[in-house]
């Protein structure tokens, strides 16, 4: 039992006494209110490296208050997405499982421990429109922190020194030795408001001389003045801009994103989240193909070769939910009295095996490769793996020659699978020449920010020539798997004559696909 919003705020320190009706003079604020005060006290989660927290990441079970539960922060656009659960989703020292499955991509399958326990006295003032509705609400904090285990702590999250490994402070003894930390802090927090009304309001907190605090949230506060934790690092210097180091950049930043988000949905099996995480794999490994002229192939290579494992381990799961969806209903289309019950039996045989399925490509996202290659992509993104001269291009001449390699790629296996005879051998050249259309969609998906209009219309026409061919596939994959349903019920004594007539079914389908081939794969010029 979650729920989720985007939770919009500002923090500011050194405020000073505040002056709730000073806050009146803000845009469209007609009435402060003052809230009943709340006395929070919190525990914070992470694991020993602080892996949560060095993405920004935070994960509490907070009671007091009028929001009280557990509470995971991820960074999201313009503010951080929140995810709530009541107290009772999990009791203090155990993290709700749906809380840990929507972080295990960035713990890497570390344990998650309390870290710091924080109490918060809280005063809060309501701004008000001329309606009488919330439009933020400004909290005045008083923080006392406890750092829990302040060696473990410092051991797992600091680099090592020459004092460290001898044995000096901060060193490898254990302990549960803690630190106090107290601080206050003003919160201004969107409700309906605006974006207008937080800068206004930080513009007048400022005025008070408060300022933004070194460290973002509470608990980046209290561990960093516990442990005395390192700054963040500064972000790689960047590309050119125009130039195809830079695009590159961007283009595997925004899929890494994407690729650490889709875990946790595909995980708990969300409708066609499996689908986009393999989609995502895919289109960071033709990312690293098609510059390969670029990139430093000794950190790439291996990095290519994982992501086409990844795919695979999603495979089963993917094909037996469009299955699962797609047989049942052509079943229930089929006349006769009997195939109701057929589109019930289909429906549980695949059901059975989705769930298998799936089971297996979660096992496959708990082993340490599947850990290790997103370190591995951590690491792109920390350090770009780039060759100099090459990424110093115009980003238009590379993308020109890439999307021109693309396309007649695709253009030699279209003519082979048109020009296949009727059998297996088609259906395999179907195949290639759909996975030569993808890789095509997808550098042109890379192109858009720096080939506009082109790019744009390329990718249009790739999608529908794509979809085409993926009818096809579609086709020929549940054929196979009606072949082995038939076996199954015939093992269990059940008619099969209506697995022959869905069978039929899925012949017209991949008649169907070639007819449409030829027009549009013309439709497709090259970019």
């Amino acid at each position: 039992m979650t729920a989720t919003h985007l939770e919009q705020e500002v923090t500011l320190e050194g405020v000073g006494p505040l002056d709730p009706t000073g806050l009146c003079a803000l845009p469209k604020v007609k009435k402060v209110v003052e809230a009943p005060r709340e006395d929070l006290d919190a525990v914070y989660y992470d694991t020993a490296e602080l892996r949560l927290l060095s993405r920004g990441i935070t994960l509490r079970r907070r009671s007091g208050g009028h929001d009280e539960g557990w509470h995971l922060k991820l960074p999201a656009d313009g503010g951080r997405r929140e995810v709530h659960a009541p107290l009772r989703a999990g009791k203090p020292g155990k993290v709700p499982r749906e809380l840990e499955r929507r972080v295990r991509a960035y713990t890497r399958g570390r344990p998650l421990g309390p870290v710091a326990h924080l109490r918060t006295h809280r005063r809060r003032h309501l701004l008000l429109d001329r309606k009488g509705r919330s439009l933020a609400e400004v909290a005045q904090d008083e923080v006392d922190a406890h750092v829990l285990d302040v060696e473990r702590l410092r051991t797992a999250a600091l680099p090592a020194t020459p004092d460290r490994a001898a044995g000096g402070r901060g060193g490898t003894q254990g302990g549960t030795s803690t630190r106090v930390v107290h601080w206050s802090e003003v919160e201004v927090e969107k409700d309906r408001g605006d974006d207008a009304l937080l800068r206004a309001a930080e513009r007048r907190l400022r005025a008070q001389g408060g300022s933004r605090p070194a460290r973002s949230g509470k608990l980046d506060h209290a561990l960093g003045a516990a442990l005395a934790l390192p700054p963040q690092p500064a972000p790689p210097p960047r590309p050119r801009p125009g130039s195809a180091g830079e695009c590159f950049t961007r283009r595997l930043s925004e899929q890494i994103d994407v690729l650490l988000e889709t875990d946790a949905a595909a995980r708990a099996d969300e409708p066609d989240a499996v689908h986009r995480m393999r989609t995502t794999s895919r289109r960071l490994r033709n990312l690293l193909r098609d510059n390969r002229s670029m990139l430093d192939r000794r950190r790439t290579d291996p990095v290519a070769d994982d992501l086409r494992r990844l795919t695979r381990a999603l495979a089963g799961a993917r094909d037996h939910e469009v299955l699962a969806a797609d047989l049942p209903a052509q079943a229930a289309r089929l006349t006769g009295p009997e195939h109701p019950a057929l589109a019930r039996r289909v429906a549980a045989q695949e059901a059975g095996r989705h769930k298998e399925a799936h089971r297996a490509a979660v096992a496959w996202l708990d082993r340490p490769r599947y850990y290790a290659l997103l370190d591995a992509l951590d690491g792109l993104r920390a350090e770009p793996p780039l060759r100099p001269a090459r990424s110093a291009r115009p980003a238009k001449k590379h993308l020109r020659k890439v999307m021109g390699r693309d396309h007649d790629r695709l253009a030699k296996r279209m003519k082979t699978a048109v020009n296949a005879p009727d059998g297996p051998g088609r259906d395999k050249a179907m195949h290639q020449a759909r996975k030569a259309v993808r890789r095509a969609r997808h550098a042109a998906e890379t192109a858009l920010p720096y080939a506009g209009k082109r790019a744009k219309r390329y990718r249009k026409r790739a999608k529908a020539l794509q979809g085409v061919l993926g009818a096809h596939q579609d086709a020929v994959v549940a054929k196979g798997e009606l072949r082995e349903l038939a076996a199954q019920a015939h093992r269990e004594g059940a008619d099969t004559y209506g697995y022959g007539r869905l069978h039929a079914v899925q012949e017209r389908r991949a008649a169907a696909a070639l007819g449409d081939l030829p027009s549009a794969g013309k439709r497709l010029r090259p970019y």
